[in-house]
């Protein structure tokens, strides 16, 4: 199934391996999320900087490739942020839907029912695969079947905003957006 995984800096460098597996899969690719995670609308322009193009030379490094996408720690971001990543030459992705994995009180069931539930056209669902997602590994096969039989189909973010931006709609720097 494809999908994009946005990796920081210290997570590539604590599982090269893994990422190196990762990377041989052809539906799967990769973005910026940071070199170390911080709360980038607290940090100066040149910590910014460092912390992208470290993350973007570890990516290259590691798997190959750079998709140029960068999603902002815990989703925050502002004209600064996206101006900083748009002059290293990276597009800012955000989300509409956090499945709430990271809250190890939501069972692998209620995670089910709220990413079926909120998952709508064009939406870009942030799971974890860091250990931080409880019952990730667990809800996801049935998160996979229940949305594909409501007729959804997965595609890498790259190809998301491929398509939004033919259409004349970008979900590119926005936390919502529409059907």
């Amino acid at each position: 199934m494809p999908a994009t995984f946005f990796l920081s800096g210290k997570w590539i460098l604590k599982h090269r391996t893994d990422v190196k597996k990762l990377a041989l899969v052809p539906e799967f690719e990769f973005g910026n999320h940071s070199y170390s995670h911080p709360h980038c609308i607290a940090i100066s322009d040149d910590s910014i900087i460092l912390e992208l193009l470290r993350t973007e030379s570890l990516l290259i490094h590691t798997t190959g490739t750079s998709q140029k996408l960068f999603r902002p720690p815990y989703g925050e971001t502002d004209q600064r942020i996206e101006g900083i990543a748009q002059n290293i030459g990276l597009t800012t992705v955000l989300y509409d839907l956090a499945s709430g994995d990271p809250d190890s009180t939501i069972s692998r069931e209620k995670l089910i029912q709220y990413v079926v539930t909120s998952a709508r056209n064009g939406s870009i669902i942030v799971m974890h695969v860091n250990g931080r997602g409880w019952y990730t590994s667990e809800a996801l096969p049935e998160i996979i079947r229940l949305l594909r039989a409501k007729g959804y189909t997965f595609v890498k973010v790259s190809e998301l905003l491929k398509v939004q931006n033919r259409v004349g709609n970008s979900f590119i720097d926005k936390k919502k957006h529409p059907n």
